[in-house]
């Protein structure tokens, strides 16, 4: 989602900069309700206006506190242990996605040796088939279907078994 870019209310009126402050406090409360139903979570907000005492609290203030005395009341290892830096996140994810990556590649590379396989089985010439489908890495060959792979041609033309 596109982020909106922030006007400079350095310049404007104090009644100005109080709409405007009550306006993305009303967006902040917003998505903070969203985000409390999508995660399924308790959300305190607590807000100082500035020139003013008393704070503002969402949803109530009861809520804040007890959700402030809980976060306070865990041990400082537990909430560490608990906390995931944003650049440990995106080194997780980018495993992830290579770990995915890899396993596309190597299933590619098998279907591609079985489709060469299968074209040699059918009759292809080894002189009709590119570089590329020649050279392969070689994964695979072992195990490759191939027609008549148990029998063998003797010395006077008749095939014979091979055991």
């Amino acid at each position: 989602m596109a982020t909106k870019r922030l006007r400079d209310t350095r310049n404007y009126s104090e009644d100005v900069r109080n709409s405007i402050l009550d306006r993305r406090v009303t967006s902040l409360f917003k998505k903070a309700e969203e985000l409390s139903i999508l995660c399924d979570i308790e959300i305190a907000i607590i807000i100082f206006r500035p020139g003013s005492i008393q704070p503002i609290a969402w949803k109530s203030a009861s809520l804040a506190q007890d959700v402030l005395t809980r976060y306070l009341s865990c041990e400082a290892n537990e909430r560490i242990k608990n906390f995931v830096k944003h650049e440990t996140y995106l080194q997780r994810k980018a495993e992830k996605k290579e770990k995915q990556i890899s396993k596309l590649e190597k299933m590619n590379e098998e279907k591609e040796m079985e489709l060469l396989f299968n074209q040699l089985v059918e009759g292809k010439s080894i002189n009709e088939l590119d570089a590329r489908q020649i050279k392969g890495d070689g994964s695979g060959t072992e195990s490759a279907p191939t027609k008549g792979n148990d029998t063998n041609v003797g010395d006077n033309g008749h095939s014979k078994d091979l055991d």
